[in-house]
Parts: C-alpha cells; sequence; structure tokens
C-alpha cells in the first residue's frame, strides 16, 4: 500500500507545481487542465485521476502553499515577545509573504476576484487556513491571561484572513503602506482582544 501511495503524492505534487506554472503564465481562470497536462508531461487522464476539475486543481495548490507557509509564519510569531507584537507582527509578516508569492498575489488581482471568492470565501478555505495557523497562537494567549476569554477564535481568524487578503491585494507594497497597516492592527484590532 505505502508503494503505491508515495508516487501518487510525487505524481499530485508535480501536476500541482506544473499548474502554478501555468497559472503565473495564463492567470488562474485561462488555464485549462489540458494546459497543466502538457506542462506536467503526463495525459489529461492522469491529471483527471488526481483531481476531479479545475477547481479542485486551484484548491489544493491555494491549500498547499498556504500549508507551506504554516510552520515558517509560526515560527516567526514565536520569536515575538509580546501578543501585541505576535498580532501586529504576525500579520505583517503574513501579509508580506502573501505580497512576495505569486500564486497568492495572481488569486488576489482584480481579475482573479470573482474566482478566488468563490473558492476562498464560498468554500471557507481562507478562514480554515487562517484559522490552522493562529488558533493554537490565540488559544495559547487566552490560557495565559494575555487575550480576553469570550473572544470568538474562529470569529477573529475571519476577520484577520479578510484583513490579511485585502492588505495583499493592495498593490502598495511598500514600507509605508506596511507602516500603515501594522499602526491599524495596533489601535485597532489589538485593543479589541486585550483583557479590561
Amino acid at each position: 500500500m505505502s508503494q503505491r501511495s508515495a508516487p501518487t503524492t510525487e505524481a499530485a505534487d508535480a501536476i500541482l507545481s506544473a499548474a502554478e506554472a501555468c497559472f503565473e503564465r495564463f492567470g488562474i481562470t485561462k488555464t485549462t487542465m489540458e494546459d497543466v497536462a502538457r506542462a506536467a508531461e503526463v495525459s489529461r487522464a492522469t491529471v483527471y485521476r488526481h483531481f476531479a476539475d479545475r477547481e479542485s486543481l486551484i484548491m489544493a495548490s491555494v491549500v498547499r502553499r498556504a500549508r507551506m507557509n504554516i510552520e515558517p509564519a509560526r515560527s516567526y510569531i514565536a520569536n515575538c515577545t509580546s501578543f501585541e507584537q505576535k498580532i501586529v507582527e504576525g500579520m505583517c509578516h503574513n501579509v508580506r509573504r502573501g505580497q512576495r508569492d505569486p500564486m497568492v498575489h495572481l488569486l488576489v488581482s482584480p481579475e482573479e476576484m470573482t474566482l478566488s471568492s468563490r473558492l476562498l470565501w464560498q468554500s471557507g478555505a481562507a478562514v480554515e487556513m487562517t484559522y490552522e495557523l493562529w488558533a493554537p497562537i490565540l488559544d495559547e494567549a487566552r490560557l495565559l491571561g494575555e487575550m480576553r476569554k469570550d473572544v470568538d477564535v474562529r470569529l477573529l481568524c475571519e476577520w484577520i484572513a479578510e484583513l490579511e487578503l485585502t492588505y495583499i491585494s493592495n498593490n502598495d507594497d511598500s514600507d509605508a503602506s506596511m507602516d500603515r497597516f501594522r499602526e491599524k492592527i495596533r489601535r485597532f484590532l489589538v485593543p479589541s482582544l486585550l483583557p479590561a
């Protein structure tokens, strides 16, 4: 059984890598399963064996890239010395990574907004990936008394996802823009989380 699962994972990863190259070249909505098969040097049937349709292929790519960023983001946040710094610098770190990730940048571009809205928001994937990263950090802060006990962590993760994606889609990735984002989080988000 394990002999069959390893090649399947490798094949799926190769297809996803080929798909991401196609997304960058043609755009997400214009990439076809035929394009992906050609780039991966496999048949269309092989692509469909791993991914039921184009949307499941796109979602798999989004989830894979998000998960690849979770551990580095957690490590970065773990080095922050206060709860405020974890929230502020953690969100800024995620926005910077998103701005530099070609796939994420494509997803939040105006041309892809309809697709990304359906895939990221209606499916709940954006909130789920944000929750996967932030829930352990927020739960620990609540246990330590650094965050209010009545905060709905899932709802907060939804808000964080919305804020992060809004700033990732902002074409201004200058230091000044990031400083304004940092200040808004510090002034408005952090105080809403602190114990009375």
